[in-house]
């Protein structure tokens, strides 16, 4: 796919986890909001959900396509690359500071910094989709966006593979498991055997005692 579209695909995606971390989109999300029946649990998903696309959206920018705008040396694409790095800075702070905060903040500092955090993406969406991103689309050829395109979704297939590697070295190890029939049984057959044997070398004792 068009490395263009990926990214725009990104920011609206971002935009839709806003709006579920606010209740939903439309009237039925209004209402939630203003009544406050937007469930803790729902809230936190939608942050973490964010955390994560932000991280990688800003990481698959910084890695592929924002060297490519620079190779262009166009004078207009160098400055919109330096600006939106600032911006990725800031966006990274306020992720940090969610990732690190969010179990434990109250309702209010959270909304707080996800309001500070959703107006510096729009204003970074903003700006790459009225200016840069038309920009890129008339400096590089169909066929180098597509190339970028492909490297964008392997980057983050890699990343998502990573993510999925790092939450199961961190699950703890399953615990050989001895509840239900099967173990029940096994425990049995193993008390049995072990009484078995007991009796047997007290059988073997008495015996001995009494030839004596």
């Amino acid at each position: 796919m068009d490395a263009i579209e990926l990214i725009k695909k990104d920011h609206d995606r971002v935009e839709e986890l806003f709006a579920r971390f606010k209740g939903g989109g439309g009237l039925t999300g209004l209402v939630r909001r203003v009544t406050g029946n937007v469930p803790a649990r729902e809230r936190r998903t939608a942050v973490e959900r964010i955390c994560r696309e932000l991280d990688v959206h800003t990481r698959v920018e910084e890695e592929i396509l924002y060297p490519a705008a620079q190779a262009t040396a166009d004078t207009e694409v160098q400055r919109l690359v330096a600006e939106s790095l600032a911006e990725h800075t800031r966006v990274k702070e306020h992720v940090a500071w969610l990732r690190e905060h969010h179990a434990e903040a109250s309702d209010g500092h959270i909304d707080a910094r996800m309001s500070a955090l959703e107006q510096d993406v729009q204003h970074h969406v903003s700006e790459e989709e009225n200016v840069m991103l038309p920009r890129l689309q008339e400096l590089l050829s169909e066929s180098d966006r597509a190339s970028l395109g492909r490297r964008i979704q392997a980057r983050k297939r890699a990343l998502g593979e990573r993510r999925v590697a790092r939450r199961q070295r961190g699950a703890p190890r399953k615990r050989r498991a001895t509840g239900g029939k099967r173990g029940r049984k096994t425990a049995a057959r193993v008390r049995k055997s072990g009484a078995r044997k007991t009796g047997a070398r007290a059988s073997k004792r008495n015996k001995k005692a009494r030839a004596r």
